[in-house]
Protein backbone atom coordinates (compact mmCIF):
# COMPACT_ATOMS: atom_id res chain seq x y z
CA UNK A 1 0.00 0.00 0.00
CA UNK A 2 2.95 2.35 0.42
CA UNK A 3 3.43 2.75 -3.33
CA UNK A 4 -0.22 3.63 -3.78
CA UNK A 5 -0.10 6.15 -0.95
CA UNK A 6 3.00 7.79 -2.42
CA UNK A 7 1.40 7.94 -5.86
CA UNK A 8 -1.77 9.52 -4.46
CA UNK A 9 0.29 12.02 -2.53
CA UNK A 10 2.25 12.99 -5.65
CA UNK A 11 -0.97 13.28 -7.68
CA UNK A 12 -2.53 15.45 -4.99
CA UNK A 13 0.51 17.73 -4.78
CA UNK A 14 0.69 18.08 -8.57
CA UNK A 15 -3.05 18.79 -8.75
CA UNK A 16 -2.80 21.45 -6.07
CA UNK A 17 0.11 23.12 -7.83
CA UNK A 18 -1.65 22.98 -11.20
CA UNK A 19 -4.88 24.35 -9.72
CA UNK A 20 -3.05 27.22 -8.02
CA UNK A 21 -1.25 28.09 -11.26
CA UNK A 22 -4.52 27.93 -13.21
CA UNK A 23 -6.36 30.15 -10.74
CA UNK A 24 -3.49 32.65 -10.59
CA UNK A 25 -3.13 33.00 -14.37
CA UNK A 26 -6.56 32.30 -15.85
CA UNK A 27 -8.79 33.61 -13.05
CA UNK A 28 -6.87 36.41 -11.31
CA UNK A 29 -10.12 38.00 -10.13
CA UNK A 30 -11.20 34.74 -8.45
CA UNK A 31 -14.33 34.08 -10.55
CA UNK A 32 -14.35 30.44 -11.67
CA UNK A 33 -15.83 29.08 -14.90
CA UNK A 34 -16.91 25.81 -13.36
CA UNK A 35 -17.33 24.29 -9.91
CA UNK A 36 -14.92 21.54 -10.98
CA UNK A 37 -12.02 23.98 -10.88
CA UNK A 38 -12.24 24.09 -7.10
CA UNK A 39 -11.15 20.48 -6.84
CA UNK A 40 -7.50 19.49 -6.69
CA UNK A 41 -8.34 16.17 -8.31
CA UNK A 42 -9.73 17.94 -11.38
CA UNK A 43 -6.19 19.10 -12.18
CA UNK A 44 -4.41 15.94 -11.01
CA UNK A 45 -4.35 14.51 -14.54
CA UNK A 46 -4.57 17.76 -16.51
CA UNK A 47 -2.29 20.65 -17.34
CA UNK A 48 -2.95 23.88 -15.56
CA UNK A 49 -2.55 26.00 -18.71
CA UNK A 50 -2.81 25.25 -22.39
CA UNK A 51 -3.97 22.12 -24.07
CA UNK A 52 -2.98 18.53 -23.44
CA UNK A 53 -4.68 17.05 -26.45
CA UNK A 54 -2.68 14.85 -28.77
CA UNK A 55 -1.94 15.84 -32.33
CA UNK A 56 -3.47 12.65 -33.63
CA UNK A 57 -5.10 9.59 -32.15
CA UNK A 58 -3.55 6.17 -31.99
CA UNK A 59 -3.91 4.12 -35.15
CA UNK A 60 -5.44 7.11 -36.94
CA UNK A 61 -4.37 8.33 -40.31
CA UNK A 62 -1.44 10.74 -39.88
CA UNK A 63 -2.94 12.94 -42.60
CA UNK A 64 -6.05 13.65 -40.55
CA UNK A 65 -5.82 15.95 -37.57
CA UNK A 66 -7.90 14.68 -34.66
CA UNK A 67 -7.98 17.39 -32.02
CA UNK A 68 -9.53 20.82 -32.21
CA UNK A 69 -6.18 22.47 -31.58
CA UNK A 70 -4.44 20.78 -34.48
CA UNK A 71 -7.17 20.99 -37.11
CA UNK A 72 -5.10 22.14 -40.04
CA UNK A 73 -7.66 24.65 -41.18
CA UNK A 74 -11.04 24.19 -42.75
CA UNK A 75 -10.17 20.92 -44.49
CA UNK A 76 -9.44 19.00 -41.28
CA UNK A 77 -6.07 17.85 -42.59
CA UNK A 78 -2.66 18.09 -40.99
CA UNK A 79 -0.99 21.43 -41.92
CA UNK A 80 1.91 19.69 -43.69
CA UNK A 81 -0.52 17.79 -45.90
CA UNK A 82 -2.42 20.99 -46.74
CA UNK A 83 0.81 22.70 -47.79
CA UNK A 84 1.86 19.71 -49.90
CA UNK A 85 -1.50 19.67 -51.71
CA UNK A 86 -1.29 23.42 -52.36
CA UNK A 87 2.25 23.03 -53.70
CA UNK A 88 1.22 20.28 -56.10
CA UNK A 89 -1.68 22.40 -57.36
CA UNK A 90 0.62 25.37 -57.91
CA UNK A 91 3.17 23.32 -59.85
CA UNK A 92 0.39 21.72 -61.93
CA UNK A 93 -1.00 25.16 -62.86
CA UNK A 94 2.51 26.36 -63.74
CA UNK A 95 3.13 23.34 -66.01
CA UNK A 96 -0.27 23.78 -67.66
CA UNK A 97 0.50 27.43 -68.36
CA UNK A 98 3.93 26.53 -69.78
CA UNK A 99 2.43 23.92 -72.10
CA UNK A 100 0.03 26.50 -73.50
CA UNK A 101 2.99 28.25 -75.15
CA UNK A 102 3.86 31.06 -72.75
CA UNK A 103 7.50 31.62 -71.83
CA UNK A 104 8.51 30.63 -68.29
CA UNK A 105 9.54 34.20 -67.43
CA UNK A 106 6.08 35.51 -68.33
CA UNK A 107 4.12 33.09 -66.12
CA UNK A 108 2.36 34.83 -63.22
CA UNK A 109 0.55 32.63 -60.76
CA UNK A 110 -1.16 33.84 -57.61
Amino acid sequence: MEKREERRDRSYRYGKSARDTHLRVVHPDGALDCVCERSVWYFAKKKSLGCRCRKRARNASPKLAVSLCHGGGERGLHPAVVERIDGKRLSARWLKTLRSGIESDDVELV
